[in-house]
């Protein structure tokens, strides 16, 4: 069915009852996606409902035991980097912010090819991320 990636994609609790109707009909077409959507949805739950490290990893851990079969090399990923991916649970925040400022200030460096001094391109770079 045409746009139905966007309603998998999409959280569950975002969806409009139309939205939830025509994702009930795709997930009746097979066992597997819905189990993956599921779990999906399930992997979301433990990042906004973990109050706590402790839990979180330990919900986190059991997910990765059942999401080895439908995601494995997500899973083994996820596995190798647990810790560092459970320090959300400490604070709730992510390096997302952080992550655009130094994109922005590689885009700023590409552009600035051939300045010839660094107080140039630091007053380049303020000017843009101020």
């Amino acid at each position: 069915m045409k746009g139905s990636k966007y309603l998998l994609l999409k959280n569950n609790q975002d969806l409009t009852k139309t939205d939830k109707e025509q994702l009930e009909q795709i997930l009746n077409q097979s066992v597997c996606l819905r189990l993956a959507y599921e779990m999906k949805e399930e992997f979301r739950d433990i990042y906004e409902t973990s109050p706590t490290v402790k839990y979180g990893i330990k919900r986190m851990k059991k997910w990765l035991v059942q999401a080895q079969i439908f995601y494995g090399k997500t899973a083994k990923t996820i596995r190798k980097h647990l810790l560092g991916i459970c320090n959300y649970f400490i604070s709730g925040t992510t390096s997302g912010v952080m992550e655009g400022i130094n994109n922005k200030i590689k885009l700023v460096m590409r552009l600035s090819y051939g300045l010839n001094n660094f107080d140039n391109l630091r007053s380049r770079l303020l000017g843009c991320c101020s």
